[in-house]
């Protein structure tokens, strides 16, 4: 296996000595001559534990070399491209450096009939590879991505100080890729790191570094935000935090990060209005926290849009109770939906197996009561009655009975998807179905 990596900055330099302890032969490019002479020289061209250690190793074994793009490309079995993606003033990515070095790698592509596959590795946008990189290959090349050579993208996740165990000890290798010969190529590289490899398509795995760099920053901010929160009533801010990040069942785990509708209920929406109306009258700046509730309206916009986009006026309405396994309709999403569609004129017909009326007690009732007082009237007895006399169905909330819905629907009906159902279930519906999965 020959890689050639393109761009020998922080990613380009961490990757080239890594992959060459693991025993791959690896030549480096890049257009700054300090860079490949410290490279060449097995010294790290920037600041990085145990980084010149691992180059200079490398080149003394001769697993890393340097040269031009050309003779990288012929040499290599895969090609990295590492350069960077800084911010224009505007805070768009500057992609010259990737355009100038797709033209240059499409222009070396030789037609010898060895499959080699372009990897970017950069951190790029969705669409970017597909719609940029892509037909700058196939216009230098002559050649068709995915046929005459590979195309993949391997975002990296190496934080600065700790790269080479983020390397070795990597938590998950991602490869986007929309060919299976492009994938092999790249899993072949990765062979010897102890991580499990997914791989998704290019637009996937674009996506997924942004991703996780904006849950970074969220996670900082919300942070400061708490402890500035806390300071100003009195709080050590670090014991909040570190007594919440001892719940490892909801705080710091996978729940509530699975794509939904918005939330609801009797907690989390008068909580927040709480902390930041203290906020405000104790002139204690919340940004972050504020925008969780414009951002949950935004949310619940989204999905009252998709139901009118339909067309459709007779709705049928699968959970009303704002999560599965309750009968809480304080603050439900769903409840708030079913108001702005009888306010237009839609006919409702409701099923919710957690939702009894002669059940509902106290401030609960008394919700309901003033938001849909005729909520009895707009109930079905089961979910065939509510599918038989529905044009459009929307799906609010996840139960075991609504993960084959696709199947029950007729060929008439279209379907709104709230909460994410299996997209293999879904596929079938075609232009009858709009949701939160595409």
């Amino acid at each position: 296996m020959n890689v050639a990596i393109i761009g020998l900055g922080y990613v380009g330099a961490v990757t080239a000595a890594c992959l060459a302890k693991l025993g791959i032969s690896v030549i480096g490019v890049d257009t700054d001559e300090h860079k490949v002479e410290a490279i060449a020289g097995g010294r790290s061209p920037i600041a990085e534990p145990g980084l010149d250690d691992l180059l200079a190793e490398a080149v003394g074994v001769g697993r890393l070399t340097t040269g031009s793009i050309a003779e990288a490309v012929e040499r290599s079995d895969v090609v990295m491209i590492a350069v960077g993606t800084p911010s224009a003033p505007s805070g768009a990515l500057d992609l010259a450096a990737v355009q100038r070095v797709a033209d240059e790698i499409g222009r070396s592509l030789p037609r010898d009939g060895r499959f080699r596959t372009v990897v970017v590795r950069s951190t790029v946008l969705p669409g970017t590879t597909d719609g940029d990189v892509r037909p700058r290959l196939e216009a230098g090349s002559g050649m068709t991505a995915g046929v005459d050579f590979g195309l993949a993208t391997n975002p990296e996740f190496l934080r600065e100080s700790s790269s080479i165990r983020d390397f070795f000890e990597a938590s998950r290798t991602v490869i986007g890729a929309d060919d299976e010969r492009s994938a092999q190529q790249v899993r072949e590289v990765y062979a010897k790191v102890d991580a499990p490899i997914f791989v998704v398509p290019i637009r996937t795995s674009e996506m997924i570094k942004y991703t996780d760099n904006a849950f970074h920053a969220v996670k900082i901010a919300f942070a400061n935000e708490i402890s500035t929160f806390a300071r100003a009533n009195g709080v050590d801010g670090r014991d909040v935090m570190r007594v919440m990040m001892a719940d490892d069942r909801l705080n710091v785990s996978t729940a509530y990060l699975r794509p939904g509708y918005a939330f609801g209920g009797s907690c989390l929406p008068k909580d927040l209005r709480a902390i930041t109306d203290r906020a405000r009258k104790t002139d204690v700046d919340l940004p972050l926290l504020q925008a969780a509730l414009e951002s949950n309206t935004a949310h619940f916009e989204r999905g009252a849009r998709l139901v009118e986009a339909a067309g459709r006026r007779n709705v049928g309405l699968l959970g009303l109770s704002f999560k599965s396994s309750t009968d809480d309709l304080r603050e439900s999403p769903a409840v708030a939906l079913a108001e702005r569609l009888l306010g237009k004129g839609y006919r409702l017909s409701i099923y919710d197996e957690d939702i009894h009326p002669e059940r509902l007690r106290g401030a609960n009732r008394a919700f309901i009561e003033a938001h849909l007082p005729h909520l009895a009237d707009l109930l079905s007895e089961s979910l065939d009655a509510t599918l038989a006399a529905s044009d459009v169905v929307v799906v609010t909330k996840r139960w075991p009975q609504v993960d084959d819905l696709p199947e029950r629907l007729r060929d008439d009906q279209a379907l709104v998807d709230l909460v994410g159902l299996p997209a293999a279930a879904t596929e079938r519906l075609g232009d009858r179905y709009a949701g939160i999965g595409w």
